[in-house]
This record gives structure tokens, sequence and C-alpha cells, in this order.
């Protein structure tokens, strides 16, 4: 299925869908195979693969010391289109041929200077083509997936999530995908619900438009959270939320508000949906956040005054540390501790703040 070869680097072509650039809020997939020498196509791949998020300034310089150690070979596999000479789609290894690549342009503008030797072992690489006729097409995620989903330069969780998906749709268990990407079962499954239940919200008619695959944290979240989870009612059997109205009213809290989508999401961040575990249940908290001006932190303040037996004790904790703190202990205190007072002291403002407009609108 592997077979090791000897490519020319100008033979090797950046893969355009490289699932990393799903990082960078892109659809996935959306380049034509026919379409990847194309020199533009490979001139913006390029220039994508070199953003700061994947770090490949410091592979770069890292070869530039030490030349190009081909410990872990190049995965390529023949590109579907007939050419003179072969080209080939790089599968595992797009980090190092864009480095590699960056360096050899830098020769060629006059910016480094290498010598014949050192240009060769730039420009001539070890590499192991894949026979996708005879691999199975999972294969295609799994060598890739074996190394970033577990392993060096570490893909994101939702590159991770997609590709279980893609492994689960070609046929594969649960357990043989799982394996496959050197995941636990239980890690597995709930990434392959995150990715199912971002995928509705993507062919959502009202909010369709608004998904970015960090969205996906706010799912991660909601899996970890049975109240919010049962909140909105999964369904392994449909693979979606089953309580739709709940969910389109929750989709509103993560996307930008307002007609231009430049206002303030009422859930600005995935951790959000930590507190929104705890007022899920109660709906006069939850009317708060659903009003024009509400806000996590208005419901929260809410909640609280319902339910004081969840917060009073500890806020009698904090008043009786308070009290033992001596003069000394003052004088003493670091920065971070005086920040931390700061904060409880914002805090408490804002409760009270937040107490005194809902008293006022009662």
């Amino acid at each position: 299925m592997l077979s090791p070869l000897n490519v020319d680097l100008e033979n090797l072509l950046l893969d355009p869908n490289n699932p990393r650039f799903s990082e960078l809020g892109e659809e996935l997939n959306s380049v034509a195979e026919i379409r990847f020498a194309d020199p533009k196509v490979q001139s913006h791949t390029f220039d994508k693969m070199r953003d700061q998020r994947f770090d490949v300034n410091e592979l770069r310089d890292t070869i530039k010391t030490l030349g190009f150690l081909p410990m872990d070979r190049i995965v390529v596999r023949p590109w579907k289109v007939e050419s003179e000479p072969l080209k080939y789609v790089v599968i595992e290894g797009n980090r190092r041929v864009t480095a590699l690549k960056w360096l050899v342009q830098l020769h060629e503008n006059g910016k480094e200077t290498f010598s014949g030797d050192r240009l060769n072992n730039l420009k001539r690489l070890e590499c192991l083509v894949l026979d996708d006729k005879l691999a199975p097409a999972s294969a295609m995620l799994v060598l890739p997936g074996l190394r970033h989903v577990s392993g060096i330069k570490e893909w994101g969780p939702y590159q991770k999530a997609k590709t279980v998906h893609a492994l689960r749709k070609s046929g594969m268990s649960q357990q043989e995908a799982a394996q496959s990407l050197g995941l636990s079962t239980r890690a597995a499954n709930s990434a392959y619900r995150c990715f199912l239940a971002l995928e509705n919200m993507k062919a959502n008619d009202e909010y369709g438009e608004a998904t970015e695959p960090r969205m996906y944290s706010y799912f991660e979240e909601i899996f970890k959270r049975p109240d919010v989870k049962n909140w909105l009612a999964w369904s392994d059997e449909t693979e979606a939320f089953t309580q739709t109205d709940r969910l389109n009213e929750f989709y509103g809290w993560i996307v930008p508000s307002g007609e231009d989508g430049s206002g303030q999401p009422k859930l600005p961040e995935a951790k959000d949906v930590r507190d929104l575990a705890s007022i899920v249940t109660d709906e006069s908290a939850l009317s708060v956040l659903r009003g024009p001006d509400g806000s996590m932190s208005r419901a929260l303040a809410r909640y609280q005054v319902d339910h004081p037996e969840d917060w009073f004790p500890k806020v009698m904790a904090a008043t009786a540390a308070l009290k033992t703190l001596t003069p000394d202990m003052l004088r003493n205190m670091d920065e971070p501790t005086v920040k931390a007072l700061d904060d409880l002291k914002g805090r408490i403002e804002q409760a009270q703040n937040d107490r005194t407009q809902l008293m006022g609108k009662g």
C-alpha cells in the first residue's frame, strides 16, 4: 500500500483541501482535484499554510539550521490527473513541504544562499507513495490522523471530529474509527456527536450562514453538561437535538446579535454554556436571558436571588476569610492576590447593580 520513491519538490502538490484549513474558518473539499496543480491554487494554498497558527516559520528555521532530516517520510498519493512529469499530492507532511518550498523560494529570491548540496537536500525528497487503488478510502484520513489527532502538531478538536465522522460514514464501526486514530471509543463518540451538532446548525435555514468551525466548542460544552444536553434533548437515533424551538433559541445566543451581525452574542464564549447549565431549568432566570437586554450575568443574578442556598454559604465563607486578614498580611499581599480582591470587588458591584435593575423592573 505504501512504497518508497524519490520525488522532486517541484512535483509535490500541497493539498488545497487540507483539514488544517478549518482552523481558518473555511469549508473543506472545496477545490476540485483537476485544479490542484493550477499555479494560483498552489500559491493560495502555500500562503494559507504560512499562517502563524501552523508554526511553519519555526519549522522552516529548524530545517535551515539542521537541514531536512527525513526521519518521518512525507506520504503522498499520485495526482489523479495525467501529467508529465508525474505529480503527487501531499497527504501527510504539508507543513514540511511548505517549509521546504519557502526555503527554496528565499534562495531563488536571493534572500538566502544555499550550496548545491544543501539545495539538493531541500529539493529531492524520499517519500512514501500511497497506492490509492489498493488502499481503502479511509487511509487518506487515517494516515495524517494518526500523526495529528494523537501526535505531533496536534489537530484541533474540530479537525479530529471531522475525521472521526468521515471514518464512521465510510463504514467503520465506532470502535474501528476510534482505534484508527488512537482515540478512546468514548472520546471518538463524543467528537462524532459534537460534529453532527455543528453540521445540523450549518444546515439551519436561519443560522446556517453564521455557523463557524470555532462554534464546535459550544457543542463540546453542551455534551459535558447533562442539564443543557437534556434541555435540548439529544437523540442518538436521529443524530440531532429534538427540542427544535430551544435549539433555535440557543443558536441565537451564540451568533452575533443585531440585524447587521455586529452585536455581542448573549453567550460570547463556549465556556458560557457552563453558566447556562446553572439556569437552564429555572424559567425565571431564562426569561431574563431571553429579554431584549438579557445577559448571562443578569440571568445568573436572578437565579441567585431565587436560590440563595446555592451561593449564600460561599459568600459567608469569603466574608469569614476576609475577616482573618491581619495588617501584616494586607501589607505583604502580592500582585495576583490584590488583583483577585479587585476582581471580587468588581463582581460584587456588578451583582448589586444587576439586582437593582432587576428589582426596578419587577
